[in-house]
């Protein structure tokens, strides 16, 4: 059986004291369908970047889960059929690994293809050292002279 992650937002209506009823509700339908939960973690409430049927805040429920891929669209019916989730998202995990391993390797390849180019300054001024009295020496002629460019 394939593995899913599913990420859903609770409305503000629900209390804290039902959050539990509520991801256990949606556990037991996952059970029901011959799945099985396997880590179930909530994340607490959290402000929403913008408001999702009047709500606010939402607190989120992260879980992951085995389902037979032909039992996940009743899954999608019972989520939608639950007033009491906003927003909801399934994930396949491992068509995200596979992705995940084919987007390194296109990664690699580009980085591969691009060779870091040198730049050439052949027209760069010489460094020239000088010891301290030189320098001084050099300062002052500079200093006397009308010119100040040489």
């Amino acid at each position: 059986m394939p593995k899913y992650e599913l990420m859903y937002i609770l409305s503000s209506a629900v209390s804290d004291n039902d959050v539990p009823a509520v991801a256990s509700e949606v556990d037991k339908f996952i059970t029901d369908n011959g799945g099985a939960v396997l880590t179930s973690e909530m994340l607490g409430k959290k402000k929403l970047a913008y408001p999702i049927k009047k709500t606010r805040n939402g607190f989120y429920v992260l879980e992951t889960f085995n389902l037979d891929g032909a039992k996940l669209q009743a899954l999608d019916n019972k989520l939608r059929s639950l007033e009491t989730i906003i927003r909801y998202l399934v994930i396949n995990l491992e068509e995200q690994e596979l992705r995940a391993v084919k987007d390194k390797a296109v990664q690699e390849k580009m980085r591969a293809s691009r060779k870091p180019q040198m730049v050439k300054t052949e027209g760069a001024p010489k460094e020239v050292k000088l010891t301290e009295t030189e320098l001084e020496n050099k300062i002052e002629q500079a200093l006397e002279s009308e010119d100040l460019t040489k």
